[in-house]
């Protein structure tokens, strides 16, 4: 999210400082027309770049210009999460053979780079449980080529490891917002794996289980994504429907009759629309072996600690789509989330990380039976 200026309790800005401010993503169209009914200012047309020269042509109010920063601090970055397994084979507990004291900036490499960690970040047991440790922390980034509202960034990110008592494998689980969070979350990973090697708690030989694309085949690839959303067995998230899908065709052999249109004409397909799993792209299984599946959206009736409501949940391989990339790391997100009844006390983004972690937890056992088909 934007990080305000440290003084911007004394601004009130006009003119064309004023209106860089409006421009930014976060203030919406409906905000904007919002402070000009109040004013009794009506207008047919509520696009951005009709009433933003009415409002920087006057000064706003100093509530009028708090609403808009609110604006600002309503809109909450989306927490991507990724899921990495190694072996452990120690008795000791995962909060015991954490580091005392890690020193998160000497594992980064950050001394020519515009983004650096707020303050001295450390792991905690969570709900007291040794085995259940977590690191949260925040990335600020400056990016002086924009606007001065917005020049200043702040996205959090985190690290959890888990170990159930029945499993000889701890869960290493990043949640992050940006590249940036990324970035740390998997310097910080690797950094504690090998802490944990060297005190003997992980074999010296095992490496970091990582669910890629290049870890399915084709066929495989599509049974274990709409595994995890036709097929979902949880009791919190209930399916409706798969809305979006993205896939290309997979070249290498002459596709068969039927998809053959696709040849050489095709990169990529979108799909948008209702039951995309029942069109004969899917439907028909003698084409699973000629298509990369790397992304499904499915919407989800939820019910957790009472509030219902539907979300959009996104699984998927995005780095694939973007680069073609057969390393790309399977991410689960959730891209649009809306309550029956607008929840009070209780934070929505608690509401999502209770979904997201649901939908990990089928991600790590369905992995296991549909990887490498």
């Amino acid at each position: 999210m934007n990080k305000e200026p440290e003084d911007i309790d004394q601004i009130l800005p006009f003119g064309e400082l004023l209106r860089g401010f409006m421009e930014q993503s976060f203030v919406g169209n409906g905000d904007l027309k919002n402070i000009l009914r109040n004013r009794g200012i009506f207008t047919n047309n509520t696009e951005k770049h009709y009433t933003i020269p009415i409002l920087s042509s006057t000064i706003l109010s100093p509530s009028e210009f708090d609403y808009l920063r609110e604006c600002q601090n309503s809109k909450e970055d989306n927490p991507k999460i990724i899921t990495q397994t190694i072996e452990w084979k120690s008795k000791e507990t995962l909060f015991d053979s954490a580091p005392e004291n890690l020193n998160i900036n000497s594992i980064l490499d950050l001394e020519f780079s515009n983004y650096k960690v707020v303050g001295s970040p450390n792991f905690v047991a969570i709900e007291g449980n040794p085995n259940y440790i977590k690191m949260d922390f925040l990335v600020e980034r400056e990016d002086m080529s924009k606007n001065w509202s917005t020049n200043k960034n702040v996205f959090p990110g985190s690290l959890e490891l888990k170990k159930m008592e029945d499993e000889d494998e701890i869960k290493l689980i990043v949640t992050h917002t940006a590249n940036e969070t990324k970035y740390v979350a998997s310097k910080v990973s690797n950094s504690l794996v090998r802490h944990f090697k060297d005190k003997g708690h992980i074999d010296q030989s095992k490496k970091i289980e990582k669910i890629l694309f290049s870890r399915f085949s084709n066929s495989g690839r599509i049974i274990y994504l709409l595994s995890l959303t036709e097929s979902s067995i949880s009791t919190i998230l209930d399916f409706v429907d798969i809305v979006d899908i993205e896939f290309s065709p997979d070249t290498n052999n002459p596709l068969p009759k039927g998809i053959d249109w696709m040849q050489q004409k095709i990169n990529d397909l979108k799909l948008n629309g209702n039951a995309l799993h029942q069109t004969f792209f899917f439907s028909d299984k003698s084409y699973h072996e000629f298509l990369s599946l790397y992304q499904v959206d499915s919407k989800f009736k939820f019910d957790v600690k009472g509030f219902t409501g539907q979300c959009v949940i996104s699984v998927g391989f995005p780095d694939y789509g973007k680069t073609k990339n057969l390393n790309a790391e399977m991410e689960v997100n959730i891209k649009s989330m809306s309550f029956s009844i607008p929840p009070k006390g209780v934070n929505k983004s608690e509401i999502k990380q209770i979904l997201l972690k649901e939908i990990e937890d089928q991600k790590i056992k369905n992995f296991k039976q549909y990887g490498l088909i």
